[in-house]
């Protein structure tokens, strides 16, 4: 005795040879879209219910519901209790896959690193914007760098950083590179957030910028004059002039035009881009006549200018055959030669436009930092530094 159900579905009564009566229910590859399922009842109402239960599901969601195991489907029913109210099992698989199978494929910090800095190499950023880049990285790749960078969360970075002993300052320099890494990998589809950009930057202290007295800056060049002449010229520059260390480490004679009283900080060596003219002011031009060379680079290479500099701050100590010489101050204050030259550039011509010009800054930063920060004495002081000045502290 037979009774079909509907297309590949089988419902009869059968025995097993020993008198034993049973009903079968056979479930074909027509009706589950892939293997047959068989199972058997003690009596008809129980088979046709087993099937109706079958049945339901296969309606609305089609045959693909018997390629599920019988724990597949348990699991779906567990998701479906934990995900209710909180969106469809659609929307937050493509949710999950979108974050943890990122587009891009998934990669190391350290090698998405790497590739932003071939990705500013290619731009052809400057060399000290490179240098900064790479200092942080370093640190940056202790840290995450054997990390997938889609798994890196905010509470990581804030972790990391409260464990740190870093300045305000240094702490925001890294949220901030942390940023510009995350979106560059957004860009190249290994992640989809960028969890830097909702770490709260330190509030940095409005404190005025550090700057040499008129008495350190003469000290200053006394220990250039004595011990580096080469660079008097280029610490003379960044005092009277302003420059940035690394556009008077690129500094060529043939940009100082000494009868015009002018230097040319082109384009391609400045820190904005853009070509501006600096004014030589008339201290400044005894300092540069006084000097030795004339053509090819003014000032060695930013690290090595950095590290006579500070041979030049510190001092050495005393021996018996060497009297020493101070420290020029107790603490350097960073970017104090053009932080100098703003305060008394400013204090001298009371004018932030014309003070931003000459650094290639904005007026409302020069009259932020600048104003104010020096007493009408110290300025007339601070522009009458020459090398005929300097030569009687070491007399």
């Amino acid at each position: 005795m037979k009774e079909k159900q509907v297309s590949g579905v089988n419902i009869f009564k059968d025995d097993d040879g020993k008198g034993n009566v049973f009903w079968r229910v056979m479930l074909g590859k027509r009706f589950t879209g892939g293997k047959v399922i068989k199972k058997s009842f003690a009596t008809k109402a129980a088979a046709k219910k087993w099937f109706a239960e079958q049945h339901e599901p296969k309606v609305a969601s089609g045959a693909h519901y018997f390629e599920l195991t019988p724990a597949q489907v348990a699991e779906a029913v567990n998701v479906f209790k934990r995900i209710k109210g909180k969106g469809g099992l659609t929307e937050i698989v493509d949710y999950w896959l979108k974050h943890a199978c990122p587009a891009g494929g998934t990669r190391l910090f350290e090698a998405v690193a790497k590739e932003f800095i071939k990705s500013r190499d290619a731009m052809m950023c400057k060399a000290t914007t490179m240098r900064n880049y790479r200092s942080a990285i370093k640190m940056l790749n202790e840290e995450f760098g054997q990390v997938e960078i889609h798994g890196i969360r905010k509470a990581d970075i804030e972790d990391w950083l409260i464990d740190s002993e870093w300045k305000p300052r240094t702490r925001k320099n890294y949220i901030v590179t942390l940023s510009t890494i995350f979106n560059y990998a957004i860009s190249s589809e290994y992640c989809v957030v960028n969890p830097a950009e909702y770490v709260p930057r330190p509030i940095l202290d409005d404190k005025p910028p550090g700057i040499l007295t008129p008495g350190e800056a003469e000290a200053l060049l006394a220990a250039a004059l004595n011990c580096m002449p080469e660079m008097a010229a280029p610490i003379a520059i960044g005092l009277f002039a302003g420059l940035r260390r690394s556009e008077i480490c690129e500094l060529d004679w043939a940009e100082i035009d000494l009868n015009g009283r002018t230097i040319e900080v082109k384009a391609g060596k400045a820190k904005t881009r853009q070509r501006r003219i600096v004014t030589i002011q008339e201290n400044l031009t005894e300092w540069l006549l006084k000097s030795s060379k004339k053509n090819g680079r003014v000032a060695p290479d930013v690290d090595l200018f950095g590290e006579r500099l500070k041979h030049l701050v510190n001092g050495r100590a005393a021996t018996e055959k060497d009297p020493g010489r101070p420290a020029v101050v107790k603490e350097w204050p960073h970017n104090g030669l053009r932080h100098s030259f703003g305060s008394y550039h400013f204090g001298k011509y009371k004018n932030e436009n014309l003070t931003a010009a000459e650094m290639g800054n904005s007026p409302g930063v020069v009259f932020k930092h600048y104003r104010a920060v020096v007493k009408q004495p110290d300025v007339e002081s601070y522009w009458q530094i020459t090398p005929y000045t300097v030569a009687k502290l070491n007399s």
